[in-house]
């Protein structure tokens, strides 16, 4: 038998063009913020952005560790091989060509009435089952394609889930911290740090524990820079009720957590009170809200360095100029 490997395109996948949507994919998203174990269904709305994904259409905007830096991540098509027994060779096919293809005739069936319907809709079929159960996406960093970001997933049913990924979640998260110490205490860095570990092992409960601590002594940090600048009472911030008092330190918060009233009471819900799938949703939130924060702080820190720089270069400037006019 002679080993051959064209390239094999779906006729009719190319004769249903569609937008590709590569930006904001729901599937894309879930890679990047869900832990190990999590899970995502897959749906009739969102199957051809799985699709996009599977067909190296989407893009993700991450930390690389090697550069050092955020970049944008583009993700690699999953190959997707047949033999064809009549041409006696190996055929490169495009696997989004053919999920997009069993769409189609699922559609087709359904819409027929004297069709005998498929029955319970489902995203793939029985020629690609086994190519589509573990599924390892390989994602490569726009800046040098030696720098690779690659998640491993499992698919039962319509039922995605995450096993996998390399560099871990942790090994992400960890590298930005570092550019808050300015504004972040080593105490506060310790527990982001152990709350990312808990969540990229797919603990809830624990790392909203640390996370939400981290958040209460921002708070209290923000809250004694407020009273120091005159800007608050303290006796009205400790009267105040959590939602009270962000608002209170609007000046030193985004606006987008003051005026955001969900936010309240995922911070104000008792840790007895909370799922582990709770936890791990609101982790996210919390952990985005946190870096948001510190970058402000870093921001304001930078501004108030930049402006004592100037008014230093400045006041150089007039004690030169008052010495020139006085000779």
């Amino acid at each position: 038998m002679s080993v051959k490997i064209p390239i094999h395109h779906n006729v009719f996948h190319e004769s249903n063009p569609r937008e590709i949507k590569s930006v904001d994919n729901v599937f894309g998203n879930f890679l990047v913020n869900s832990g190990l174990y999590d899970t995502i269904e897959i749906t009739q709305e969102n199957i051809y952005e799985l699709a996009d994904l599977i067909g190296g259409h989407v893009k993700i905007d991450v930390y690389c560790p090697e550069c050092g830096d955020n970049r944008v991540f583009t993700c690699e098509a999953v190959p997707y091989y047949s033999y064809n027994d009549r041409d006696d060779e190996i055929q490169v096919c495009s696997l989004d060509g053919e999920i997009i293809s069993w769409q189609e005739v699922q559609k087709l069936v359904d819409s027929n009435p004297e069709k005998e319907h498929i029955g319970r809709w489902s995203w793939s079929n029985n020629t690609i089952e086994n190519d589509t159960r573990l599924i390892v996406f390989k994602f490569v960093c726009a800046m040098d394609q030696s720098h690779h970001l690659n998640y491993i997933v499992l698919t039962k049913e319509n039922i995605l889930q995450k096993i996998g990924q390399y560099p871990s979640v942790a090994d992400l998260s960890f590298p930005e911290l570092s550019e808050y110490r300015k504004v972040m205490s080593k105490e506060d860095e310790k527990e982001i740090k152990r709350a990312i570990g808990l969540f990229a092992s797919g603990i809830g409960i624990g790392s909203f524990v640390y996370l939400r601590r981290v958040f209460e002594r921002i708070i209290v940090s923000a809250s004694r820079k407020a009273i120091a600048a005159g800007k608050i009472e303290e006796d009205t911030y400790n009267k105040a009720r959590i939602d009270e008092k962000i608002k209170l330190l609007s000046d030193y918060l985004p606006k987008s957590l003051v005026d955001n009233k969900v936010f309240y009471g995922i911070v104000s819900k008792g840790i007895h009170e909370l799922s582990e799938e709770e936890c791990i949703t609101y982790f996210l939130v919390l952990k985005n809200c946190i870096l948001m924060i510190l970058r402000q702080w870093d921001k304001m820190r930078r501004d108030e360095e930049e402006e004592k720089q100037i008014a230093a270069s400045l006041s150089q400037i007039a004690t030169r100029v008052k010495d020139a006019t006085t000779k």
